[in-house]
């Protein structure tokens, strides 16, 4: 072999091996997890104190499935978001969200709407600790999984799979952790949850600074309260803020944000929970018979499902029960009649919150 074949042979070598390393790199980087496929089924939990007067708690189920190593998955999750104290919600939202490899596709069973996003970029299985200190490892359902943690952030991983994740600012918590995780799991049933001909509504999450999101707000009402939560702790970050060092005004500017969607559906909801309380006490002041008095009821109980989870409110005997129930509901028209002028005129969640307040 001359001097001018074995340069030629070297050249042609080593560009074959580049490009099979690069090759292999990408197809590396293509996986989400270092699994084929699997299931993992989470505990959902969280909340804290919004007010003086009023509690926060987060309970749900949450169910991750995919396969190709996670070029296909779909994250299912039923979250009951309730407050207590001067103010009682209770919201339940149950969703399915379909991951592919440059969309997200998230149904919102409330709304009837798919909510459809380009998948962030750089949010590949190797980044996602970006930013993180490895503090060490812990057991999560029966499986050792490396634990990074950064401002208000912590997630536990295990061949790229989150088994724990918590995100917590202002002193609101939430938390995602894995119950079970199955490995052998049949491929077929992954697309099992399919998406509905909802409307597709295209926007995207992006939030620069404190200030833009105070303007931009108005156009984010529908974002979970994770991802409200994960953004303030963006803002955290990107601009060096030190949570304890926030200004009253500060904190309860953000406080009110990530709690907007309470604020809005309770403005909605309290006048009319008026309205059918003055409807309810009609009907059934001419209501002859205990069948009678439980129809006048269905708009009561119905109405009672946003409050807490207790929707029954049977009438057994009219005739016995007729003074105390009546009296109640005489009690709550003349409270919310004398709450309505500072009700309507609520910014923010702390306005309501104050006005709710006995």
């Amino acid at each position: 072999m001359t001097l001018q074949s074995l340069k030629r042979y070297c050249c042609l070598t080593f560009i074959f091996f580049s490009v099979t390393s690069l090759y292999g790199i990408e197809t590396l980087s293509s996986k989400l997890y270092d699994v084929p496929k699997a299931m993992v089924m989470y505990q959902i939990s969280g909340g804290g104190v919004l007010s003086q007067d009023v509690n926060l708690s987060i309970e749900g189920k949450g169910k991750l499935r995919f396969k190709e190593w996670g070029k296909v998955e779909f994250r299912e999750k039923q979250i009951e978001v309730r407050t207590t104290g001067a103010l009682h919600y209770r919201k339940v939202r149950h969703f399915c969200e379909k991951r592919q490899e440059k969309q997200i596709l998230d149904v919102d069973y409330h709304t009837k709407k798919i909510l459809e996003r380009p998948l962030p970029k750089g949010k590949k299985r190797r980044n996602i600790t970006a930013g993180l200190e490895k503090s060490g490892q812990q057991m999560i359902a029966n499986i050792v999984c490396d634990m990074w943690e950064g401002q208000g952030v912590k997630h536990c991983i295990y061949k790229g799979i989150p088994l724990y994740t918590e995100y917590y600012a202002l002193g609101l918590l939430y938390r995602e952790e894995a119950t079970e995780v199955t490995f052998d799991i049949n491929v077929t049933d992954i697309s099992q949850c399919t998406m509905p001909a909802y409307p597709i509504e295209k926007f995207s999450l992006y939030m620069d600074s404190f200030k833009t999101m105070v303007k931009t707000e108005s156009k984010k009402t529908q974002t979970s309260f994770k991802e409200r939560l994960k953004e303030t702790i963006e803002i955290f970050k990107k601009q060096g803020l030190d949570e304890n060092k926030l200004s009253q005004v500060q904190r309860q500017k953000l406080l009110n944000i990530l709690v907007k969607p309470i604020f809005e559906e309770q403005k909605k909801i309290l006048p009319n929970l008026l309205n059918t309380l003055k409807e309810t006490r009609v009907c059934l002041s001419r209501a002859k018979n205990t069948k009678m008095a439980n129809i006048c009821m269905r708009d009561i109980i119905r109405l009672k499902s946003y409050f807490n989870k207790d929707r029954r409110n049977k009438i057994d005997d009219w005739d016995k029960e007729r003074r105390a129930i009546l009296e109640d509901i005489d009690e709550k028209i003349v409270f919310l009649q004398s709450k309505m002028r500072c009700i309507r005129s609520a910014q923010n969640f702390t306005d309501l919150a104050t006005c709710m307040n006995h």
